[in-house]
């Protein structure tokens, strides 16, 4: 025997010595999960959705909570995910309603408070809603054993709204500035709701409480899994025509992937260098136009009205000023200069590399149009047609 094949059968007997441990240590890393229930709020919604995909798919039991179980728009989303079936629970739970948390949370390793009300124009029953909703939750999770960590979705609007000085980089140690004028009530309703998570927090014994971690994400896009209505969807696709959108606004946005965002999520829930921690969770900046720029690249050719116009700053002051569209005024205070944040701890903590932004927009758009959120042109009626040929054809040539 050569040396050569006396050294691979000297190695092929280690191996499986190496490989036996690896596998418990993987096999036990399954059960683990298999053992361990995460509870995510808003489970039907945007973000909530997204969570409890990654979580299926990771091997996690998961219980989500809908405010009605007999919804099928709401639901129905959540039951076709893979290994629904096996691993997924619905409850109902109402974030108003304080009862409703102490058996959401019954036996749950993890919860991800997912929840919060987003309408584009919030009055100040959001901010209500956020704050009291947060508290039921995580009193709750005080109360309950087996809770190990909480994760809570706050967000930029938390962070970057009702300075004078938007220009400067933004970080976790910023907060908004509630007694500026410029803050909406939905940035209220976010600011006041992490603060009250973190003022709750610090009341509890350390030597005996659930780890918490917040995370702030920019503006979220990415491809929709129902066709329920979201604040990220009502403005992406009021893109499409310029009927609603005669001009983009000079505003600069933090954007992020709905599934970086999801997987952020997840990522703090075994990262204990992540507790006790707020991060914010963002891509880059972009501006309106660039996304107005890259959905008609793409979907012009196929019969969608998108401006190529860029509004005067005066001109939306003027139109906000007449009051006929309210979701005009609700964004004014947000034209200036680029906002920009610094996510330097996202990728040292949690790890995050982020998705290209236009991809997201694209496939967002693409999921809204299949989930009939935004109206099917005749001319991607054709489009779609010649994908299925070419799928159809491909699929021809793999089977010969």
């Amino acid at each position: 025997m050569d040396r050569v094949t006396t050294d691979f059968t000297k190695r092929s007997k280690i191996f499986p010595k190496l490989i036996s441990p690896l596998r418990r240590i993987m096999s036990s890393a399954d059960e683990d999960k298999a053992n361990q229930v995460v509870l995510v709020t808003g489970a039907s919604g945007y973000v909530g959705l997204h969570c409890v995909q990654q979580l299926l798919a990771a091997g996690y039991r998961v219980r989500g909570t809908v405010r009605n179980k007999d919804n099928p728009r709401k639901v129905s989303p959540l039951l076709r995910l893979p290994h629904a079936n096996e691993r997924l629970e619905l409850i109902e739970a109402n974030l108003l309603n304080e009862e409703d948390w102490p058996r959401a949370v019954a036996g749950c390793t993890f919860i991800l408070h997912v929840a919060s009300p987003w309408p584009i124009v919030a009055d100040e029953s959001t901010i209500k809603t956020a704050v009291d909703g947060t508290l039921h939750v995580l009193r709750a999770a005080s109360m309950e054993p087996s809770v190990k960590k909480v994760v809570l979705t706050s967000s930029c609007s938390a962070v970057n709204d009702g300075h004078s000085n938007d220009s400067r980089v933004f970080d976790e140690t910023c907060w908004t500035d509630l007694d500026s004028p410029n803050v909406d009530n939905y940035a209220k309703s976010k600011t006041m709701a992490e603060k009250a998570a973190w003022d709750f927090w610090s009341t509890l014994d350390p030597s005996n409480r659930f780890a918490l971690t917040v995370l702030n994400p920019t503006f979220i896009i990415g491809p929709v899994l129902s066709d329920c209505e979201n604040g990220s969807a009502t403005i992406v696709g009021r893109m499409m025509d310029f009927r609603t959108y005669l001009a983009s606004p000079k505003i600069s946005l933090g954007v992020v992937d709905v599934r970086d965002v999801a997987r952020a999520h997840i990522e703090a829930l075994t990262r204990p260098e992540t507790d006790g921690e707020r991060i914010l969770i963002s891509a880059r900046s972009i501006w309106f136009k660039d996304m107005m720029k890259w959905l008609g690249k793409e979907f012009r050719k196929m019969g969608y009205l998108i401006t190529r116009v860029e509004a005067a700053t005066w001109v939306l002051k003027l139109y906000a000023s007449l009051k006929i569209d309210p979701h005009v005024a609700a964004v004014m205070h947000r034209i200036g200069p680029e906002l920009r944040f610094d996510t330097t701890k996202s990728r040292q903590l949690l790890g995050m590399t982020y998705t290209d932004l236009r991809t997201s927009l694209i496939e967002m758009m693409h999921s809204m149009i299949q989930h009939g959120m935004v109206k099917k042109t005749a001319g991607y009626e054709k489009w779609m047609a010649k994908q299925q040929k070419k799928i159809a054809l491909a699929a021809s040539k793999q089977s010969q």
